[in-house]
């Protein structure tokens, strides 16, 4: 799988956003919380959120920046195709790296247990 994170791989339609916050599951983190569905489509995609609860612009495309750079990182790690949408707490920027990445880590082995989303 490639390391990149290239436009087929990112939520764009207010259509695929309307039907993960309708259908999908979430996972909760202190950081974050991811809500995920499956997809036909074979590959994983996803986008990052942050409100203003994250703070200023620059905090908030930090935050976005550092999620994407999450999901880019430990692409192969997801085993079923699926959409996810990282939505960002206060103090993910704030956040060491290694933490976010086991909490990921976690999402991830949460959902390969998972018996509903295959």
């Amino acid at each position: 799988m490639s390391d990149s994170y290239g436009p087929r791989e990112r939520i764009r339609k207010k259509s695929d956003f309307a039907a993960l916050y309708q259908k999908g599951r979430s996972f909760r983190s202190r950081y974050f919380t991811i809500v995920y569905w499956p997809n036909v489509l074979g590959y994983p995609r996803m986008s990052a959120v942050s409100s203003r609860k994250v703070g200023n612009a620059v905090r908030r495309n930090k935050a976005r920046r550092r999620a994407r750079e999450l999901f880019r990182r430990n692409k192969d790690l997801i085993k079923t195709p699926m959409d996810m949408l990282i939505i960002v707490r206060a103090d993910f920027v704030d956040a060491p790296w290694p933490v976010l990445r086991g909490q990921y880590g976690e999402f991830l082995a949460s959902i390969s247990r998972e018996k509903g989303v295959r």
